[in-house]
């Protein structure tokens, strides 16, 4: 009884049911509220947050975990998803490495620098494994929105991860 307490009490539990929300959020809010035509990544924001508060391991699990969630709702190829993300935690987690306390504007540099590259990441993931029209002039203009939407939104979903994947003291 007190392993199964240890297992639901911690970080990763929490991890999947707060990426269960994150992902519910993606596939209805902010697939319908499209500032310019294109939807907010709110699954790439968690991920992108989780790297920069966590650094690089912590960052490429959570994004693995994210696509390979974020995997089951796409329509491209299982893992695919799972494969970008999981860079773009990493990414973001190394992107801040050499600063052990960063402040918070360099985390919002961070948030942005590594948003547009998870942009980039997915697209040509998608051109390796044979899937056609993903690299685009407009990817410029997704890149752009998507960046400003998860700058706006950064400052709360970097508390969101913080205490989603912070360590507890054992309950028990």
């Amino acid at each position: 009884m007190n392993r199964l307490i240890l297992i639901i009490a911690s970080r990763w539990s929490r991890l999947v049911l707060v990426l269960f929300l994150v992902l519910s959020l993606q596939t209805t809010v902010f697939a319908d509220l499209r500032p310019f035509g294109i939807a907010a990544q709110v699954v790439l924001l968690f991920v992108v947050c989780a790297g920069v508060s966590f650094g690089v391991s912590v960052g490429a699990v959570v994004g693995l975990i994210a696509g390979l969630m974020y995997d089951f709702v796409l329509t491209t190829p299982i893992g695919l998803g799972s494969l970008a993300l999981g860079l773009t935690g990493a990414t973001a987690g190394l992107l801040i490495y050499f600063y052990p306390n960063p402040t918070w504007w360099m985390r919002l540099v961070a948030v942005a620098a590594v948003s547009a590259l998870g942009e980039i990441y997915f697209p040509l993931a998608q051109s390796m494994v044979g899937l056609d029209g993903w690299l685009q002039f407009r990817l410029l203009k997704v890149i752009a929105v998507v960046v400003v939407v998860n700058i706006v939104l950064a400052p709360g979903v970097l508390i969101i991860s913080r205490w989603t994947l912070s360590e507890r003291k054992n309950p028990i």
